[in-house]
């Protein structure tokens, strides 16, 4: 059985899906017939304990895809303002208590850097309620993954692009 990869047919392209023109123009391809894009996060993402991406591990508060690129979940935590963190929480976590939380982290903050995860799950102890805390932290992360890795823009960025990518029909 023929492996995909080897495929001539088939191109993977270990990048970042936002700049799927650049790498066309490096393969010389002006259109394609189709087009397949990791868009979640992957379980070794999740389950590397010092990257920062679970509540499970404590760990710095990182998140990033790239750890060479852009600024990290801690970052966030301690420079943005109380209603940009509440934000990104309704929004990308879709967490009705945002901005309780929110005030919560800038709080703490003020006593000591929100740095690891388990500083923030202290700053956010008694928010959830103990049936949902997990989901809750859950969404939580998620919403502070989105931000650091700038994935909403991406896929404003990606979506167009695709779709003239495509060759017709």
């Amino acid at each position: 059985e023929k492996n995909i990869v080897d495929d001539d047919r088939f191109t993977f392209v270990r990048s970042n899906f936002r700049y799927i023109k650049n790498w066309m123009r490096y393969y010389e391809v002006d259109k394609i017939d189709g087009l397949l894009a990791d868009l979640g996060v992957s379980s070794h993402h999740l389950d590397d304990e010092n990257r920062g991406f679970s509540f499970r591990y404590e760990a710095p508060l990182d998140m990033r895809m790239n750890k060479r690129a852009g600024q990290t979940a801690a970052d966030i935590l301690n420079n943005y303002s109380e209603e940009q963190i509440a934000d990104i929480l309704y929004i990308y976590g879709e967490l009705k208590n945002a901005r309780r939380i929110a005030s919560a982290i800038v709080k703490s903050r003020q006593s000591k850097r929100v740095e690891t995860t388990g500083d923030l799950l202290n700053a956010t102890t008694g928010l959830f309620a103990k049936e949902r805390e997990k989901k809750e932290m859950a969404k939580l992360f998620q919403a502070l993954r989105i931000e650091v890795n700038d994935e909403m823009k991406a896929l404003e960025r990606f979506m167009p692009m695709a779709v003239k990518s495509l060759a017709h029909g």
